[in-house]
């Protein structure tokens, strides 16, 4: 038996799209597509700010900006901010079994990280789940993991667009196909740059949103997160000889 639910024939759950300014973003993906996007208000203390529009099958996407409510500091909203457009940076398989999908990751040489389970109510309805990164580190292409004990009911039903296809690249695309394989992940990695694309099919016609993929792992993403810090630090408190040096790092 599948560990995976197949929502529609396809292994995606969910896909995430960021966005600089989380309204803005919304707004800008509701013209796109001639769907409006469902924005609750943003939750205290947690960093991101999100608008959900379902695919059909309880697929959904996410836009994702920062939540103007949070002080902190967090490497994503250092990253969105500076999108200048809708762009997908994550998506997401759904599982049945989170312990034994962790334990058929570890066998693959994959690492389970960063668990977080969370608990709360959208419009007066329980939503309750287990998430994850599939490890080490993290790729665009290479989805997270979720297991749904409740869901938001509005991402069960078709008022929005219809999935039409997810596309992924990636230089090390056989060792992901065979790391797909053998978590029975039926999607494809193409050869090639890093890139995901996610094609919609809406009364305007196909509409794809793509982007250059996130990769954060090894050296190259503890110095980039150094220098997101030190950015946002120095936010406010710098020259602005000082800021355009910090920003081309």
């Amino acid at each position: 038996m599948s560990l995976l639910v197949y929502r529609g024939g396809a292994p995606l759950d969910h896909i995430g799209i960021g966005v600089p300014d989380t309204e803005s973003g919304v707004n800008a993906v509701a013209r796109r597509l001639g769907y409006k996007p469902i924005l609750q208000d943003p939750v205290p203390g947690q960093f991101y700010w999100s608008g959900t529009l379902p695919l059909g099958a309880g697929r959904f996407l996410e836009i994702l900006g920062p939540n103007p409510i949070y002080k902190g500091f967090n490497p994503f909203i250092e990253i969105v901010k500076k999108l200048e457009q809708p762009t997908p940076l994550f998506w997401y398989i759904a599982t049945h079994d989170f312990t034994a999908f962790t334990a058929a990751a570890k066998e693959a040489g994959a690492r389970i990280q960063q668990v977080e389970s969370a608990a709360h109510t959208t419009d007066g309805v329980p939503v309750d789940y287990t998430r994850a990164m599939i490890g080490p580190g993290f790729l665009s292409v290479c989805p997270n993991v979720i297991q749904w004990r409740s869901r938001y009911e509005g991402l069960h039903d078709d008022a929005g667009p219809s999935f039409l296809g997810l596309t992924l690249t990636h230089p090390e695309a056989s060792r992901l196909n065979r790391l797909f394989k053998s978590l029975g992940i039926e999607q494809h990695v193409k050869e090639g740059p890093h890139q995901i694309a996610i094609k919609l099919g809406t009364p305007k016609g196909e509409v794809e949103f793509s982007g250059a993929g996130l990769e954060l792992r090894g050296p190259s993403a503890m110095i980039r997160m150094a220098n997101l810090y030190v950015r946002w630090l120095m936010r406010g408190r710098t020259s602005a000889r000082l800021h355009n040096w910090l920003e081309r790092l």
